[in-house]
């Protein structure tokens, strides 16, 4: 027995697959109702080259952590941060 807890990406698939979406999903990966059937019951994975294009279909676009961090970072001081741009420091900042 998996005793894990069900993941974004997985809990994102499996609604897609079970609900009004299906049928954009199959035929994005070119499947049919029995191959997501068995997908969906972890009797059938899915091939590489077709990974692409399902995450396409359902809205999943992967990104680094790397670039989470740097838009975290530029949502937290501003990316056109009118202050800093003239040498005025921070947005906010406290001014003594």
């Amino acid at each position: 027995m998996n005793n894990r807890t069900t993941g974004r990406i997985e809990s994102t698939l499996r609604s897609a697959l079970n609900g009004s979406e299906r049928h954009n999903v199959r035929e994005a990966i070119g499947w049919d109702d029995s191959q997501v059937s068995r997908f969906l019951s972890g009797q059938q994975g899915i091939t590489i080259d077709r990974i692409e294009e399902m995450f396409n279909a359902v809205g999943i676009s992967l990104v680094t952590r790397k670039y989470l961090d740097a838009m975290a970072t530029l949502c937290e001081v501003g990316a056109s941060c009118e202050c800093a741009r003239n040498g005025n420091g921070e947005c906010g900042a406290r001014r003594q």
